[in-house]
C-alpha cells in the first residue's frame, strides 16, 4: 500500500488530483483520479477521450453534461457517467452560473487489444446504500451490484462510516485498487488519512480501514492490465 496526497492541478484550481502528480504518475490502467468542487466552472469546450473509460460520480450537486451527437444531461447528486470511448468522442462538464456542484471522475486506459465498438455514454444513478454490520453504509457506484457497468470492469463503492469501527474488504492479487477520502479522517492500516489523501493498493488480498461517523471514502478497484 502506497498513501499518496492530491494536489491542486495547475490547469484548473477548483480540482484535486490524486493522480497523475508531480509525486505519482498514471497507474494503469488508472491514468487520472480526481475530485472537483466548483462554484463556477470556465466553459473551456469539447475535449476528447479515446482508449479509454471515464467514470463520473456526482457528490452534491448538480452539473451538465455534453458530449458529441448525444443529448445533454444534468447530472444531479448519486448520478454516475460512464463515458466508454474505444473511438474518440470529446464531451465536457458546465456548470451553470449560480451553481454548485462537488464530483469525483476517473479516467481509465483501455487495453489496447479491445474491441474497437461506438463510443457510447450511460447516465444512472448509483446503487442504494446498505448498511454493513462493520457500522459503513456502502453505495455501489459501478460495478456487479451497481446500476451503472463499464468495459474495464472497475467496482467502485462510495463508503460512509455511519458509527465507529473497522472495515475489511476483499481485493484479490490480481486487482489495482485506490482508495481516496472524501471527509473525516480515519486510518487505512496503520496509516492516519486525511482529505485529499488515497492509497494505491495491489497485490493485496485485502484492504482494512478505520473511522468515525463522518469519514467518507470512495474506493475503486479493476483487474491489474497483463504485461
Amino acid at each position: 500500500m502506497k498513501i499518496t496526497q492530491g494536489q491542486i492541478d495547475a490547469a484548473d484550481v477548483t480540482t484535486r488530483l490524486l493522480l497523475p502528480t508531480s509525486q505519482q504518475g498514471p497507474w494503469s490502467p488508472f491514468a487520472r483520479f480526481a475530485e472537483t468542487i466548483a462554484t463556477a466552472r470556465k466553459k473551456e469546450g469539447l475535449h476528447s477521450h479515446n482508449a479509454e473509460e471515464v467514470v463520473v460520480y456526482v457528490l452534491e450537486g448538480y452539473v451538465d453534461h455534453e458530449s458529441d451527437g448525444g443529448q445533454p444531461a444534468t447530472l444531479t447528486q448519486g448520478s454516475v457517467l460512464v463515458l466508454t470511448a474505444h473511438e474518440p468522442i470529446r464531451h465536457e462538464l458546465v456548470m451553470q452560473k449560480g451553481r454548485s456542484a462537488r464530483w469525483m471522475s476517473i479516467v481509465l486506459r483501455l487495453p489496447s487489444h479491445a474491441e474497437r465498438t461506438p463510443a457510447s455514454v450511460q447516465i444512472k444513478t448509483a446503487g442504494d446504500p446498505i448498511e454493513a454490520a462493520d457500522g459503513t453504509v456502502q453505495r455501489p457506484v459501478v460495478g456487479s451490484h451497481a446500476r451503472a457497468d463499464s468495459f474495464t470492469h472497475i467496482e467502485c463503492t462510495d463508503i460512509g462510516f455511519a458509527k465507529e469501527g473497522t472495515a475489511f474488504f476483499r481485493l484479490g492479487k490480481t486487482q489495482r485498487s485506490v482508495a481516496y477520502v472524501l471527509s473525516g479522517s480515519g486510518t487505512f492500516g496503520s496509516e492516519h488519512v486525511e482529505p485529499g489523501d488515497g492509497a494505491l493498493l495491489e497485490n493485496a488480498s485485502g484492504f482494512s480501514m478505520h473511522g468515525t461517523p463522518g469519514f467518507r471514502v470512495v474506493l475503486a478497484s479493476l483487474p491489474r492490465p497483463s504485461l
